[in-house]
């Protein structure tokens, strides 16, 4: 074997040396790319198990308005509370004009979940909400649980529940911003504890949640102090704004 340095020239057939050194080059390039890809992958936000159902269905039962629109059904022979929305990043409220509080009502729309939470999205086929006779179904008890103070974040139910996936952190940011100030009733996913996963927020008062108060901390890090209350199969987080904050690992 020659001792003699090897040079490459274009016009030459490239040294045999030379060759398998950049071949191994590329093997380890490729190896760091594929690294590089699933480190990437593995740092992303899960996207959660929401689901957003392709085409509508009708839902029965009983309407009620406040704090945000909700349908109180009988399922498989239990009760089942639904959020009710409008299309795009609207609240319901406007759509339900003229149907008072606790009216029977059957509504088409698409079916949103997550978590065990239920969502129907209207169908926007312009009539959307039509009353009914069905018997009305009684309103769920209602259980304190007590004042906690809480880290996580606030999120818009549409995108959380499955609409967006992920729907939640700070690159969701201003899309949950729109759907809350569009009148998307907002939530709070809880990160750690014991506390419910996720729970639908009001003043203490139980009247809905102004938007321009949580704006500035839609989806970063924040704690927040309330009381729990179970209503049925919905869990409220009644809470206090001024102590609403954000904490050190937020964005």
């Amino acid at each position: 074997m020659s001792d003699k340095p090897e040079f490459y020239v274009g016009y030459l057939a490239m040294p045999p040396r030379l060759k398998w050194i950049i071949r191994g080059l590329i093997v380890v390039l490729l190896g760091l790319v594929a690294l590089d890809a699933w480190l990437i992958a593995q740092l992303q936000q899960q996207p959660g198990d929401g689901r957003w159902a392709e085409t509508p269905q009708e839902f029965v039962g009983t309407l009620t308005r406040a704090p945000y629109p909700t349908l109180r059904s009988i399922e498989n022979g239990a009760p089942r509370t639904y959020i009710v929305i409008s299309d795009e990043k609207r609240g319901a409220e406007p759509m339900l004009a003229g149907i008072e509080d606790g009216a029977s009502v059957k509504i088409q729309g698409y079916l949103i979940e997550r978590a065990a939470v239920g969502m129907i999205q209207l169908a926007a086929t312009g009539n959307d909400v039509a009353k009914t006779d069905a018997p009305p179904v009684a309103d769920a008890d209602r259980e304190i649980h007590g004042a906690v103070t809480i880290e996580g974040e606030i999120v818009d139910s549409k995108c959380w529940l499955g609409v967006m996936r992920p729907g939640d952190g700070h690159i969701h940011k201003a899309c949950a911003s729109l759907c809350i100030r569009g009148g998307i009733p907002p939530m709070f996913v809880s990160r750690g504890g014991d506390a419910p996963p996720v729970m639908l927020m009001t003043l203490p008062d139980g009247r809905a949640i102004p938007p321009d108060d949580i704006l500035d901390h839609v989806a970063d890090r924040v704690s927040l102090t309330g009381i729990i209350e179970k209503r049925g199969d919905v869990t409220v987080f009644k809470v206090d704004l001024a102590s609403l904050k954000r904490t050190h690992s937020g964005h």
